[in-house]
């Protein structure tokens, strides 16, 4: 009926606490001071290289290669376990699934990543195809991927995420979008958006008022 595409951190999961323990791993190993877990709120959704060189100040690319080597080392064994499904989310996946909806994901992580989040959120099955930025792709690139495809493409396509990067690929292909009040965006990024949902109920009732056939 519709191809849905998710951002995973934020938007289906709350992965705070593995991601803000993994940046500050990164910061000790670095030789800096660690940050208030509430003041790295902020990096959750944007690609590393941004967070690293907007933390340390260093735009070096083999000091920021080093910073992303660290972090994962931290996610990948640890973080990625802090991960808590947002209430409602498996039941929204789910309906949509049954009713005949094709979900993708599109996140800032690496593929193989977020395919062990969804794993260990025991979610992977709801999802046909999983997408993922690295370093080196942009969420656009993602999305324009999704709609190019013969079959998801002539579906109607709709973004859900919450953070600006979100709503500004999702402009960019052409496609409405929804913004999740419940993660990481502030209000003038949620703005951005087609529409602001406030639960994850209320997903099953905007994507068919605003779901549109991609171009």
């Amino acid at each position: 009926m519709y191809t849905v595409i998710f951002d995973l951190d934020g938007t289906i999961s709350d992965p705070a606490e593995g991601i803000t323990n993994s940046i500050n791993h990164t910061l000790v190993e670095l030789g800096f001071q660690t940050r208030p877990t509430k003041e790295l709120l902020r990096y959750i959704g944007p690609h590393l290289n941004d967070t690293f060189s907007e933390l340390t100040g260093i735009q070096d690319q083999s000091f920021l290669a080093d910073a992303i080597k660290y972090y994962r080392e931290g996610y990948i064994q640890v973080g990625y376990k802090e991960n808590q499904l947002y209430d409602g989310i498996v039941e929204v996946l789910s309906e949509l699934v049954s009713a005949g909806s094709t979900l993708c994901i599109a996140t800032s992580k690496r593929k193989d990543i977020a395919e062990k989040v969804l794993e260990f959120l025991k979610i992977e099955h709801f999802f046909t195809q999983v997408h993922g930025c690295d370093l080196h792709q942009s969420k656009t690139e993602l999305l324009q991927n999704i709609i190019s495809d013969p079959v998801l493409g002539k579906q109607p396509v709709i973004m859900i995420g919450d953070r600006d990067i979100d709503f500004l690929a999702a402009t960019e292909v052409n496609t409405p979008s929804l913004a999740v009040s419940w993660g990481y965006g502030e209000e003038k990024e949620l703005a951005m958006a087609t529409k602001t949902v406030e639960t994850p109920e209320d997903l099953l009732k905007a994507i068919p008022l605003h779901a549109q056939t991609a171009r």
